[in-house]
Protein backbone atom coordinates (compact mmCIF):
# COMPACT_ATOMS: atom_id res chain seq x y z
CA UNK A 1 0.00 0.00 0.00
CA UNK A 2 1.11 3.27 -0.81
CA UNK A 3 -0.26 6.49 1.12
CA UNK A 4 0.32 10.39 0.27
CA UNK A 5 0.20 12.29 3.65
CA UNK A 6 -0.27 16.06 3.57
CA UNK A 7 0.20 18.29 6.46
CA UNK A 8 -0.61 21.75 7.60
CA UNK A 9 2.56 23.62 8.00
CA UNK A 10 1.99 26.16 10.71
CA UNK A 11 4.01 24.77 13.67
CA UNK A 12 5.27 21.86 14.49
CA UNK A 13 1.98 19.69 15.27
CA UNK A 14 0.75 18.83 13.08
CA UNK A 15 3.57 17.10 11.27
CA UNK A 16 4.93 15.32 14.79
CA UNK A 17 1.34 13.20 14.36
CA UNK A 18 1.60 12.16 10.93
CA UNK A 19 5.23 11.17 11.35
CA UNK A 20 3.77 8.94 14.15
CA UNK A 21 1.02 7.99 11.84
CA UNK A 22 3.88 7.09 8.99
CA UNK A 23 5.77 5.16 11.39
CA UNK A 24 2.56 2.53 11.72
CA UNK A 25 2.09 2.84 7.80
CA UNK A 26 5.49 1.62 7.11
CA UNK A 27 5.67 -1.00 10.13
CA UNK A 28 2.62 -2.93 8.15
CA UNK A 29 4.99 -2.14 5.23
CA UNK A 30 3.23 0.59 3.56
CA UNK A 31 5.27 2.85 1.48
CA UNK A 32 4.81 7.10 2.56
CA UNK A 33 5.46 10.36 0.58
CA UNK A 34 4.88 13.73 2.83
CA UNK A 35 3.93 16.92 1.96
CA UNK A 36 4.14 20.29 4.09
CA UNK A 37 5.51 24.03 4.06
CA UNK A 38 8.84 25.51 5.84
CA UNK A 39 9.77 24.32 9.35
CA UNK A 40 7.32 21.40 9.50
CA UNK A 41 8.72 19.71 6.21
CA UNK A 42 12.01 19.88 7.54
CA UNK A 43 11.12 18.12 10.22
CA UNK A 44 9.83 15.21 8.02
CA UNK A 45 12.97 14.93 6.19
CA UNK A 46 14.58 14.53 9.31
CA UNK A 47 13.36 11.44 9.96
CA UNK A 48 13.95 10.19 6.69
CA UNK A 49 10.85 10.38 4.68
CA UNK A 50 10.43 12.15 1.03
CA UNK A 51 8.84 15.60 1.14
CA UNK A 52 7.50 17.80 -0.80
CA UNK A 53 7.24 21.48 -0.34
CA UNK A 54 4.08 23.51 -0.24
CA UNK A 55 3.68 27.49 0.12
CA UNK A 56 2.70 28.19 3.57
CA UNK A 57 -1.14 29.72 3.07
CA UNK A 58 -1.35 30.65 6.77
CA UNK A 59 -3.90 33.53 8.77
CA UNK A 60 -2.12 36.32 9.70
CA UNK A 61 -0.42 36.74 13.42
CA UNK A 62 1.06 39.32 15.32
CA UNK A 63 4.31 38.93 16.88
CA UNK A 64 2.91 37.50 20.06
CA UNK A 65 0.90 35.04 18.28
CA UNK A 66 -2.40 37.05 18.35
CA UNK A 67 -5.00 36.56 15.42
CA UNK A 68 -4.96 39.54 12.75
CA UNK A 69 -8.54 40.19 11.67
CA UNK A 70 -7.61 43.00 9.10
CA UNK A 71 -4.22 42.09 7.92
CA UNK A 72 -5.86 38.56 6.85
CA UNK A 73 -8.77 39.62 5.36
CA UNK A 74 -6.46 42.18 3.67
CA UNK A 75 -3.68 39.66 2.38
CA UNK A 76 -6.90 37.22 1.78
CA UNK A 77 -6.06 37.25 -1.80
CA UNK A 78 -2.31 36.46 -1.28
CA UNK A 79 -3.50 33.44 0.72
CA UNK A 80 -5.90 32.01 -1.95
CA UNK A 81 -3.24 32.25 -4.75
CA UNK A 82 -1.10 30.31 -2.10
CA UNK A 83 -3.90 28.17 -1.79
CA UNK A 84 -4.13 27.18 -5.74
CA UNK A 85 -0.81 26.74 -5.88
CA UNK A 86 -0.74 24.31 -3.17
CA UNK A 87 -3.93 22.58 -5.21
CA UNK A 88 -1.51 22.30 -8.31
CA UNK A 89 1.18 21.21 -6.67
CA UNK A 90 -0.46 18.18 -4.80
CA UNK A 91 -2.18 17.31 -7.63
CA UNK A 92 1.15 16.83 -9.68
CA UNK A 93 2.81 15.12 -6.61
CA UNK A 94 -0.20 12.81 -5.84
CA UNK A 95 -0.43 11.86 -9.54
CA UNK A 96 3.40 11.35 -9.69
CA UNK A 97 3.36 9.39 -6.25
CA UNK A 98 0.14 7.01 -7.74
CA UNK A 99 -0.57 5.86 -3.70
CA UNK A 100 -3.71 3.91 -2.81
CA UNK A 101 -5.05 6.63 -0.49
CA UNK A 102 -4.69 10.04 0.32
CA UNK A 103 -4.56 11.43 4.28
CA UNK A 104 -4.38 15.12 5.14
CA UNK A 105 -3.82 16.77 8.42
CA UNK A 106 -5.63 20.10 8.23
CA UNK A 107 -4.68 20.13 4.71
CA UNK A 108 -7.51 21.29 2.33
CA UNK A 109 -5.69 21.46 -0.44
CA UNK A 110 -4.42 17.76 -0.19
CA UNK A 111 -7.65 16.45 0.31
CA UNK A 112 -8.57 18.65 -2.54
CA UNK A 113 -6.81 16.75 -4.82
CA UNK A 114 -7.06 13.16 -3.33
CA UNK A 115 -10.87 13.73 -4.11
CA UNK A 116 -10.07 15.52 -7.72
CA UNK A 117 -8.40 12.45 -8.62
CA UNK A 118 -10.52 9.50 -7.43
CA UNK A 119 -8.45 8.46 -4.18
CA UNK A 120 -9.81 7.15 -1.16
CA UNK A 121 -9.09 10.59 0.83
CA UNK A 122 -8.94 11.10 4.58
CA UNK A 123 -8.78 13.97 7.15
CA UNK A 124 -7.27 14.70 10.46
CA UNK A 125 -8.93 17.37 12.07
CA UNK A 126 -9.14 18.85 15.61
CA UNK A 127 -10.12 22.94 14.52
CA UNK A 128 -12.20 24.44 12.19
CA UNK A 129 -12.70 28.16 13.37
CA UNK A 130 -10.54 30.99 13.77
CA UNK A 131 -12.28 31.83 16.94
CA UNK A 132 -12.48 29.56 19.84
CA UNK A 133 -16.16 30.75 21.03
CA UNK A 134 -19.62 31.18 20.80
CA UNK A 135 -19.23 34.80 22.71
CA UNK A 136 -16.52 37.00 20.86
CA UNK A 137 -17.40 40.24 21.20
CA UNK A 138 -15.20 41.29 17.63
CA UNK A 139 -18.07 41.36 14.97
CA UNK A 140 -15.57 41.25 12.18
CA UNK A 141 -13.85 38.05 14.02
CA UNK A 142 -17.02 36.47 14.41
CA UNK A 143 -18.04 36.95 10.82
CA UNK A 144 -15.29 35.67 9.52
CA UNK A 145 -15.23 32.27 11.78
CA UNK A 146 -18.59 31.34 10.99
CA UNK A 147 -17.69 32.39 7.39
CA UNK A 148 -14.69 30.30 7.22
CA UNK A 149 -15.89 27.47 9.59
CA UNK A 150 -18.92 26.83 7.29
CA UNK A 151 -16.93 26.96 4.06
CA UNK A 152 -14.60 24.77 4.96
CA UNK A 153 -17.23 22.32 6.64
CA UNK A 154 -18.59 22.04 3.72
CA UNK A 155 -15.13 21.17 1.93
CA UNK A 156 -13.61 18.96 4.40
CA UNK A 157 -17.07 16.93 4.07
CA UNK A 158 -15.53 15.63 0.67
CA UNK A 159 -13.19 13.71 2.36
CA UNK A 160 -14.19 9.72 2.75
CA UNK A 161 -14.09 9.94 6.53
CA UNK A 162 -12.50 12.44 8.99
CA UNK A 163 -10.74 11.17 11.81
CA UNK A 164 -10.40 13.66 14.99
CA UNK A 165 -7.42 13.07 17.01
CA UNK A 166 -9.51 13.54 20.51
CA UNK A 167 -11.51 12.34 23.08
CA UNK A 168 -15.00 11.98 23.01
CA UNK A 169 -17.76 14.44 23.96
CA UNK A 170 -17.50 15.06 27.11
CA UNK A 171 -13.96 15.11 27.21
CA UNK A 172 -13.22 16.84 23.97
CA UNK A 173 -10.09 19.01 24.48
CA UNK A 174 -10.97 20.27 21.15
CA UNK A 175 -14.64 21.20 21.53
CA UNK A 176 -14.68 24.93 21.05
CA UNK A 177 -12.75 24.79 17.82
CA UNK A 178 -15.43 22.62 16.07
CA UNK A 179 -18.41 24.21 17.41
CA UNK A 180 -20.39 24.91 14.45
CA UNK A 181 -18.95 22.78 12.13
CA UNK A 182 -21.44 20.34 11.23
CA UNK A 183 -18.84 18.19 9.76
CA UNK A 184 -20.44 14.55 8.89
CA UNK A 185 -18.44 11.39 8.43
CA UNK A 186 -16.38 12.23 11.63
CA UNK A 187 -15.31 10.12 14.15
CA UNK A 188 -13.12 10.50 17.40
CA UNK A 189 -10.30 8.30 17.47
CA UNK A 190 -8.60 9.19 20.68
CA UNK A 191 -4.50 11.17 20.83
CA UNK A 192 -2.16 10.73 18.45
CA UNK A 193 0.18 8.87 21.01
CA UNK A 194 4.30 8.59 20.35
CA UNK A 195 5.90 5.32 19.81
CA UNK A 196 8.39 4.28 22.11
CA UNK A 197 11.46 7.18 21.65
CA UNK A 198 15.70 7.08 22.00
CA UNK A 199 16.41 5.69 25.18
CA UNK A 200 17.07 7.70 27.95
CA UNK A 201 20.28 9.89 28.00
CA UNK A 202 22.80 10.28 30.93
CA UNK A 203 20.96 13.91 31.92
CA UNK A 204 17.55 11.96 32.27
CA UNK A 205 18.90 9.08 34.51
CA UNK A 206 20.04 11.58 36.62
CA UNK A 207 16.47 13.75 36.05
CA UNK A 208 14.94 10.17 37.01
CA UNK A 209 17.21 9.36 40.16
CA UNK A 210 16.53 13.40 41.51
CA UNK A 211 14.66 13.37 45.08
CA UNK A 212 13.06 16.99 43.95
CA UNK A 213 9.48 17.62 42.17
CA UNK A 214 10.29 16.82 38.36
CA UNK A 215 9.19 19.43 35.85
CA UNK A 216 8.97 19.10 32.07
CA UNK A 217 8.61 21.99 30.21
CA UNK A 218 8.17 22.24 26.42
CA UNK A 219 8.37 24.99 24.21
CA UNK A 220 6.19 24.81 21.07
CA UNK A 221 4.53 27.05 18.30
CA UNK A 222 5.61 28.83 15.48
CA UNK A 223 9.58 29.97 15.51
CA UNK A 224 8.19 33.80 16.59
CA UNK A 225 6.43 32.49 19.24
CA UNK A 226 8.83 30.49 21.46
CA UNK A 227 11.34 32.48 22.26
CA UNK A 228 9.01 34.84 24.67
CA UNK A 229 8.19 31.28 26.40
CA UNK A 230 11.75 29.89 26.93
CA UNK A 231 12.76 33.13 28.49
CA UNK A 232 10.36 32.58 31.08
CA UNK A 233 11.66 28.66 31.20
CA UNK A 234 15.36 29.47 31.85
CA UNK A 235 14.57 32.04 33.88
CA UNK A 236 12.28 31.32 36.32
CA UNK A 237 13.16 27.34 36.58
CA UNK A 238 16.49 29.10 37.89
CA UNK A 239 14.41 30.89 40.96
CA UNK A 240 12.80 27.30 41.65
CA UNK A 241 15.79 25.02 41.35
CA UNK A 242 15.83 24.20 45.53
CA UNK A 243 12.23 23.02 45.40
CA UNK A 244 12.43 21.17 41.49
CA UNK A 245 14.21 20.07 38.85
CA UNK A 246 13.12 20.97 35.43
CA UNK A 247 14.12 19.69 31.99
CA UNK A 248 13.44 22.60 29.30
CA UNK A 249 13.01 21.95 25.59
CA UNK A 250 13.51 25.01 23.04
CA UNK A 251 11.12 23.23 20.32
CA UNK A 252 13.38 24.10 17.81
CA UNK A 253 14.20 21.51 15.31
CA UNK A 254 17.48 22.55 13.87
CA UNK A 255 18.17 22.83 17.65
CA UNK A 256 21.29 20.95 19.68
CA UNK A 257 19.38 17.75 21.21
CA UNK A 258 22.48 17.17 23.60
CA UNK A 259 21.16 18.45 26.65
CA UNK A 260 23.45 20.99 28.30
CA UNK A 261 22.93 21.84 31.87
CA UNK A 262 21.16 25.50 33.43
CA UNK A 263 21.06 26.56 37.27
CA UNK A 264 17.40 24.39 37.29
CA UNK A 265 18.39 21.74 35.63
CA UNK A 266 18.57 20.87 31.64
CA UNK A 267 17.93 22.33 28.56
CA UNK A 268 17.57 20.80 25.32
CA UNK A 269 17.11 23.15 21.76
CA UNK A 270 15.39 19.98 20.17
CA UNK A 271 14.49 16.78 22.60
CA UNK A 272 14.58 13.54 20.43
CA UNK A 273 13.07 11.54 23.80
CA UNK A 274 9.93 14.17 25.01
CA UNK A 275 7.73 10.71 25.57
CA UNK A 276 10.26 9.93 28.08
CA UNK A 277 9.91 13.20 30.09
CA UNK A 278 6.16 13.07 29.90
CA UNK A 279 6.30 9.65 31.25
CA UNK A 280 8.30 10.29 34.00
CA UNK A 281 7.86 13.88 35.27
CA UNK A 282 5.60 14.94 37.57
CA UNK A 283 3.98 18.17 36.33
CA UNK A 284 4.88 19.65 32.88
CA UNK A 285 4.47 23.25 31.78
CA UNK A 286 3.79 23.85 28.33
CA UNK A 287 1.40 25.54 25.27
CA UNK A 288 -1.54 24.58 24.79
CA UNK A 289 -1.39 23.00 21.14
CA UNK A 290 -3.62 20.36 20.87
CA UNK A 291 -0.90 17.87 20.52
CA UNK A 292 0.48 18.74 23.19
CA UNK A 293 -1.98 18.78 25.67
CA UNK A 294 -3.26 14.94 24.09
CA UNK A 295 0.45 13.81 25.33
CA UNK A 296 0.03 15.29 28.40
CA UNK A 297 -3.40 13.54 29.12
CA UNK A 298 -2.12 10.48 27.72
CA UNK A 299 0.90 10.94 30.25
CA UNK A 300 -1.38 11.07 33.18
CA UNK A 301 0.31 14.42 34.17
CA UNK A 302 -1.66 17.45 36.26
CA UNK A 303 0.05 20.66 33.71
CA UNK A 304 -0.11 24.44 33.88
CA UNK A 305 -1.15 25.85 30.24
CA UNK A 306 0.14 28.80 28.59
CA UNK A 307 -1.37 29.49 25.55
CA UNK A 308 0.13 31.79 22.55
CA UNK A 309 -1.61 34.91 23.24
CA UNK A 310 -4.69 35.90 22.12
CA UNK A 311 -4.45 32.36 19.78
CA UNK A 312 -7.77 31.11 19.86
CA UNK A 313 -7.28 27.38 19.45
CA UNK A 314 -4.60 27.16 21.87
CA UNK A 315 -6.92 29.27 24.16
CA UNK A 316 -9.65 26.94 23.75
CA UNK A 317 -7.94 23.94 24.28
CA UNK A 318 -6.40 25.24 27.33
CA UNK A 319 -9.65 26.12 28.70
CA UNK A 320 -11.10 22.79 28.14
CA UNK A 321 -8.17 21.19 30.19
CA UNK A 322 -8.96 23.86 32.95
CA UNK A 323 -12.53 22.36 33.04
CA UNK A 324 -11.74 19.20 32.84
CA UNK A 325 -9.55 19.33 36.22
CA UNK A 326 -6.25 18.46 35.05
CA UNK A 327 -4.58 21.69 34.16
CA UNK A 328 -4.09 25.39 35.36
CA UNK A 329 -4.47 28.43 32.50
CA UNK A 330 -1.54 31.17 33.19
CA UNK A 331 -1.61 34.18 30.61
CA UNK A 332 2.25 34.54 29.59
CA UNK A 333 2.14 38.14 30.47
CA UNK A 334 1.12 37.16 34.04
CA UNK A 335 3.71 34.02 33.99
CA UNK A 336 5.81 34.98 37.63
CA UNK A 337 8.37 33.93 39.56
CA UNK A 338 5.03 33.95 42.08
CA UNK A 339 2.41 32.82 39.98
CA UNK A 340 4.39 29.71 38.50
CA UNK A 341 5.50 28.91 42.54
CA UNK A 342 1.50 28.87 43.55
CA UNK A 343 0.50 26.82 39.80
CA UNK A 344 3.21 24.41 40.94
CA UNK A 345 2.18 24.06 44.59
CA UNK A 346 -1.79 23.78 43.19
CA UNK A 347 -0.95 21.21 41.07
CA UNK A 348 0.90 18.82 43.84
CA UNK A 349 -2.91 19.01 45.09
CA UNK A 350 -3.79 15.17 45.18
CA UNK A 351 -6.73 16.04 43.37
CA UNK A 352 -4.99 17.23 40.45
CA UNK A 353 -2.91 14.00 39.98
CA UNK A 354 -6.41 11.69 40.71
CA UNK A 355 -8.46 13.72 38.00
CA UNK A 356 -4.86 13.19 35.22
CA UNK A 357 -4.82 9.58 36.30
CA UNK A 358 -8.35 9.11 35.19
CA UNK A 359 -8.24 10.89 31.60
CA UNK A 360 -4.92 9.10 31.29
CA UNK A 361 -6.90 5.82 31.62
CA UNK A 362 -9.51 6.55 29.24
CA UNK A 363 -7.58 8.07 26.45
CA UNK A 364 -4.89 4.95 26.95
CA UNK A 365 -8.50 2.99 26.03
CA UNK A 366 -7.96 4.28 22.43
CA UNK A 367 -5.79 3.27 19.54
CA UNK A 368 -5.78 5.89 17.01
CA UNK A 369 -2.75 4.75 14.92
CA UNK A 370 -4.09 1.05 14.77
CA UNK A 371 -7.77 2.26 13.72
CA UNK A 372 -6.54 5.17 11.32
CA UNK A 373 -4.67 2.44 9.44
CA UNK A 374 -6.76 0.05 9.33
CA UNK A 375 -9.34 2.23 7.55
CA UNK A 376 -7.26 3.17 5.25
CA UNK A 377 -5.87 -0.27 4.52
CA UNK A 378 -9.98 -1.39 4.17
CA UNK A 379 -10.42 1.41 1.61
CA UNK A 380 -7.02 0.78 -0.52
CA UNK A 381 -8.14 -2.70 -0.72
CA UNK A 382 -11.71 -1.49 -2.06
CA UNK A 383 -9.85 -0.69 -5.15
CA UNK A 384 -11.38 2.64 -6.16
CA UNK A 385 -10.47 4.43 -9.23
CA UNK A 386 -6.37 5.89 -9.29
CA UNK A 387 -5.86 9.10 -10.68
CA UNK A 388 -5.41 9.32 -14.23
Amino acid sequence: MKVYIGCFGSGLGHASRMLEMAGALSARGAKVEFSSSGEAAELVRGRGYRCNSLPLADVRYSEDGEFLVKETLLDTPAILARSYRQLAGELANIRRFAPDAVLGDSALPTVLAGKILRLPTFTVLNQLNLTSSHSKTNPLSRLLSVGISTGMGRLWKLSDGIFLPDLPPPYTVSEKNLWGSGVAKARYVGFISPAGGTAPDGPAQEFVRDTRTKVFWQVSGPPRTRLPFLRKALELSEGLSDRYVFVVTGGDPAGNTTAIHIPGGWFYGWCEIAGFYFRNCDLVVSRAGHGTVGQTMLAAKPSILVPIPKQPEQEGNADKAARLGVSLVVKQEELTFDVLEQSLARLSDERYRIRASVLGGLAAEYDAKDSMVAELESAATRGRRGPR
